[in-house]
């Protein structure tokens, strides 16, 4: 079977005129929207490429390549899915309201077909890993979604003059993130199981938390038995701090402690419990 092939778009080009934060002090100077896009579009061409798509970079140079030119190399590529990396903006300014938060955008009239599926699984990662304010899936006549022959998925993954989300912008944690839960999504829309990098223990010291609705069993050591159950986690419920990995037969579960220094264990699917 052929992979399945995923048009990156890293959304304007560096030196494209007012795409930028405002001027920011401490800095001494403005944020490119084009230097966040662009490292996501890296590490999201990295971790569709690890777990088996093949990738197509529409704009692979710091030149504003037109928005013709990025649809037709999909088109002509027959790309199975485009997706578009942005950041939002809402007056230029600092001051003002300041509205902030994730949102992601379909072509009108797709919110319930292949696009609208597409954007809402990206969605819901996105909703849980980045912790910012989750703005929904909208619909919008952008030239990529109209002009595309294929799901067409574009994200705002915060707001360039919100003062918090501006310095996002270069967390290099962030951008990486905001790439894993685009390739979480784009996973889940083909039913490929996402494969995350198992090259370095990232998962240390961070907390993991139940994600699931009814109560998630836990142990006093690694065991899947019904006996060494200590406890339940609600959804939204967990340990501070994973201290390791331990394979035990079935699956693996993560040794952690809570704030008292007491050391449990609990399954590591994705499909009850997240790291963050």
């Amino acid at each position: 079977m052929m992979a399945y092939l995923i048009a990156l778009d890293d959304g304007h080009g560096k030196n494209t005129s007012g795409k930028r934060t405002p001027y920011i002090d401490h800095l001494g100077h403005s944020i490119r929207e084009n230097e966040f896009n662009k490292q996501v579009v890296k590490y999201l061409d990295t971790e569709l490429k690890r777990n088996g798509f093949d990738t197509l970079l529409v704009a692979p140079t710091d030149v504003d390549t037109s928005l013709s030119k990025r649809t037709k190399r999909a088109n002509n590529a027959g790309a199975d899915a485009y997706v578009s990396i942005h950041y939002n903006a809402y007056d230029g300014s600092f001051t003002g309201s300041n509205p902030s938060g994730i949102e992601l955008y379909v072509y009108p009239g797709n919110l319930n077909r292949k696009a609208g599926k597409l954007a809402y699984h990206i969605g819901s990662y996105l909703r849980k890993g980045t912790k910012q304010n989750y703005r929904g899936v909208k619909e919008a006549n952008f030239q990529v979604l109209r002009e595309t022959n294929m799901a067409a998925v574009l994200s705002e993954n915060g707001f360039m003059d919100h003062p918090d989300e501006a310095m996002l912008m270069m967390d290099a944690e962030f951008q990486q993130e905001v790439a894993i839960e685009h390739a979480k999504g784009i996973c889940d829309f083909f039913n490929v199981l996402y494969v995350r990098e198992q090259s370095e223990a990232w998962f240390i010291g961070r907390r993991v938390e139940s994600i699931f609705d009814g109560e998630l069993r836990f142990y006093n050591q690694p065991s899947w038995s019904d006996t060494d159950v200590v406890g339940y986690l609600k959804k939204g419920y967990g340990f501070p701090e994973i201290t390791a990995r331990v394979p035990v037969g079935g699956g693996d579960q993560y040794k952690a402690v809570n704030s008292s220094g007491a050391v449990f264990y609990v399954t590591t699917s994705e499909k009850y419990v997240q790291v963050i």
